[in-house]
């Protein structure tokens, strides 16, 4: 367990911020700190902040599963597409690399890969 004294000055600075912006929305602090000293206002700190740490937690799951899910449905939606087939891919590309060194735009040389993604059921 480490002492209030062990901790440096770094670590008491970002304590005392950290209980003066708590202390401003539970007011109940002070009279902790008052009658029962840093160690209570702590063990306070600690317990106060789980429900808001497993609520974080929470939505951070939903979103990473959220993501591996669109990843998918990306990644299957490219395999089927005509874009993925080799002699589509190629003939766009041609068009895509000849384009860019007539012009030297990068935009304009990417309109050439987009009839596939547009177009990709009258392609198949």
């Amino acid at each position: 367990m480490i002492k209030w004294e062990d901790l440096n000055v770094y670590q008491k600075t970002a304590f005392w911020l950290f209980i003066g912006i708590v202390g401003w929305f539970s007011p109940e602090i002070a009279l902790l700190f008052q009658f029962g000293g840093i160690e209570v206002v702590f063990a306070f700190l600690a317990v106060y902040t789980i429900p808001i740490i497993r609520q974080v937690c929470t939505v951070f799951d939903k979103a990473k599963y959220k993501t591996k899910q669109v990843i998918r449905l990306a990644y299957c939606t490219y395999e089927s597409s005509a874009s993925a087939k080799p002699s589509v891919f190629f003939v766009q590309a041609t068009f895509c690399s000849l384009a860019f060194f007539t012009t030297g735009y990068i935009a304009f040389s990417a309109f050439f890969l987009m009839p596939s993604l547009v177009l990709n059921g009258m392609l198949m």
